[in-house]
């Protein structure tokens, strides 16, 4: 029988009463082996006034109010306690970024180095044309701290109308304290322009920049396949790339890219591309995406090895269509799921659970009433990792009216809820939860909200 012990961030530090009064805590895309981060965000503005930590070992919860507020917190360095961050300044007629770092051992926090993003003056003639009377900053497409050493933005460049296409990319030095800029042209003529950038880590100082081209993602061209004219054509085009990081840095830095040297496959207006959410077999050197044929309606999985960017097509008996897959210790799983409306007051939730060749599969049919909302997004991992999801009633309306919510946790072993309580404090939506495994052995687990 699984074990949950639901656990309150207010309750582990009498202080963080005082600290959510005005405030409320978000969450952080930061990967850590011993603690559990939350930032403190300012209700009014979003901003990251501070940041809080749990030491999931023994819930001791420490909290730390940041001396100057931050649109963004990029990075943790959990062996030196350095905390990163950014935010927008304007200084010398620039719209700029500037890095700054927070030592939580020292408490001293100091600005790093500013990177200009745009001419205050271009930035404001772009707002007008555009009809936007309220000043906003500008929109970055990438921003990624990758190590202790480099961050990389990627933007489009803000200059003359006619230059449109073209991408700003910063490699951010903060060894040298200095930063390399490079303008790639994203020739719209171009049959695969730049659409989607992320980057896949491979070891703490090493990983692959993932660059997606085209114009349209799958479940666009699928719906408007086939193209109604020649014209249109480009725009089906796909393609996608694996792009080393150490080199990506070098060649930034020398004024060179190489992207047409790293672009793994490209496809016609014929095929679609989907790819695994998730980042484990990166480190195993090996990335999985499905390649459909419009034409015929059939998929296959491939599998690319990146030592050498060779591909293999892997036999399975999975059915790859609107399934979510994942990789872990060397398994390909895959969830399909599907929400069917039984009567006005409830709804049947399918979900299964199969590996790669099929021979294990667990599935589960499971009556929710109307008022639970299954977050699939966010449940995927713990489907995946621990054959548990959860719900939430009332429905998220996302007015940000912070309010009790009856929470239920459930398992593929068993058609109803196990657990269920309802929330000690009112949430703001959507909220934070995390679920983490105290005891492997026992199957007990902590919630953290």
């Amino acid at each position: 029988m699984t074990n949950i012990e639901v656990v309150y961030i207010q309750d582990l530090s009498s202080e963080m009463h005082n600290v959510l009064k005005d405030n409320q805590l978000g969450s952080l895309p930061l990967e850590c082996k011993n603690f559990l981060l939350r930032s403190v965000l300012k209700q009014s503005t979003y901003k990251s006034i501070g940041i809080c930590f749990i030491d999931i070992s023994n819930l001791q919860l420490k909290t730390y109010l940041f001396k100057k507020e931050l649109d963004e917190i990029i990075y943790f360095d959990e062996i030196n306690n350095l905390l990163y961050g950014y935010y927008w300044n304007i200084a010398d007629d620039y719209v700029k970024i500037t890095v700054r770092s927070i030592n939580l051992l020292n408490t001293y926090e100091k600005d790093i180095i500013e990177i200009p993003i745009v001419e205050l003056r271009l930035w404001e003639n772009h707002l007008e044309q555009e009809g936007i009377s309220n000043f906003i900053v500008p929109p970055i497409r990438f921003f990624k701290m990758v190590n202790s050493r480099y961050i990389i933005i990627i933007h489009r460049k803000f200059s003359l109308p006619n230059s449109d296409n073209e991408w700003q990319i910063y490699v951010i030095d903060l060894f040298e304290n200095k930063f390399y800029s490079y303008i790639y042209d994203n020739d719209s003529k171009k049959p695969f322009p730049i659409s989607y950038i992320r980057y896949f880590p491979v070891s703490n100082n090493d990983g692959f920049i993932f660059i997606k081209f085209g114009q349209i993602d799958a479940e666009e061209k699928e719906m408007y396949w086939p193209p109604e004219n020649s014209r249109m054509i480009q725009h089906f085009w796909e393609a996608f790339a694996f792009y080393p990081l150490n080199k990506f840095i070098e060649d930034v830095k020398n004024q060179k890219l190489f992207l047409d040297a790293y672009i793994v496959e490209r496809i016609s207006e014929n095929f679609s591309f989907r790819y695994l959410d998730d980042i484990e077999s990166i480190k195993d050197l090996c990335f999985y995406y499905i390649k459909k044929s419009l034409k015929t309606n059939l998929s296959k999985l491939i599998k690319l090895e990146l030592k050498n960017y060779t591909k293999e097509i892997m036999q399975t008996s999975i059915n790859l269509d609107n399934k979510f897959m994942h990789y872990n210790n060397g398994f390909l799983t895959a969830i399909s799921l599907s929400i069917e409306e039984i009567n006005d007051k409830q709804n049947l939730l399918r979900i299964s659970k199969e590996f790669l060749n099929g021979n294990n599969t667990k599935r589960v049919n499971i009556l929710l009433s109307k008022e639970e909302q299954f977050m699939p997004d966010i449940m995927y991992k713990y489907i995946l990792k621990h054959g548990l999801f959860l719900t939430f009633s009332p429905r998220f309306d996302y007015r940000d009216i912070p309010k009790h919510y009856k929470i239920k946790v459930y398992s593929l072993e068993s058609s109803s809820a196990f657990f269920e309580f309802i929330t000690k404090y009112p949430l703001s939506s959507p909220f934070t939860i995390t679920l983490v495994e105290k005891n492997k052995a026992n199957d007990e687990f902590l919630l953290i909200l």
